[in-house]
């Protein structure tokens, strides 16, 4: 029979786990201007800074583009043969990972800017705005755009109430 003071005791102990939250990496709102939402305070001040400039004549928000294209590589658990042995007979199947190709092919990489900013002479400039630090792989997508795209990716800051151009 069981000890009726442990039995209390576990029933005390017995609660019902919080769910961890998810920690943010930076504290940004999202805000909505003219039915566009913008992921960052900073980023909706640039897009009013923008309309009013009177040489500026499109702004496409958030354009993406491809950086790396999709890929191919060698399936791992046939080893690129397409066929690897049956767990119950041994025999040679086809690999459910690469569907007997011997190959699995692999989604590329899209790097979405802030803005796409389209002047009267027709000059385009590709626009990311920071409000806070940037992320470890944020240079690397940068450089990475740049040679796909061959347009240079501009970085603009607010500081001291000024927008600045890095």
């Amino acid at each position: 029979m069981r000890n009726p003071q442990r039995i209390q005791r576990s029933s005390r102990r017995a609660r019902v786990p919080k769910q961890p939250k998810q920690a943010r990496q930076y504290h940004s709102r999202k805000v909505v201007i003219d039915k566009i939402e913008f992921d960052s305070l900073t980023e909706a001040a640039y897009y009013k800074h923008l309309k009013k400039d009177p040489a500026v004549k499109d702004i496409e928000v958030q354009p993406v583009y491809q950086i790396i294209d999709s890929y191919e590589v060698t399936c791992k658990r046939c080893s690129g043969t397409g066929k690897r042995p049956s767990p119950k007979t041994g025999n040679p199947i086809n690999c459910t990972l690469c569907n007997g190709k011997s190959k699995r092919e692999k989604s590329g990489a899209i790097y979405t800017a802030d803005f796409k900013v389209t002047y009267i002479d027709g000059y385009e400039e590709i626009i990311d705005v920071k409000g806070g630090p940037v992320t470890r792989d944020f240079p690397l997508r940068q450089k990475l755009f740049e040679l796909k795209t061959g347009m240079e990716l501009i970085v603009i800051r607010l500081k001291n109430k000024e927008w600045v151009r890095e």
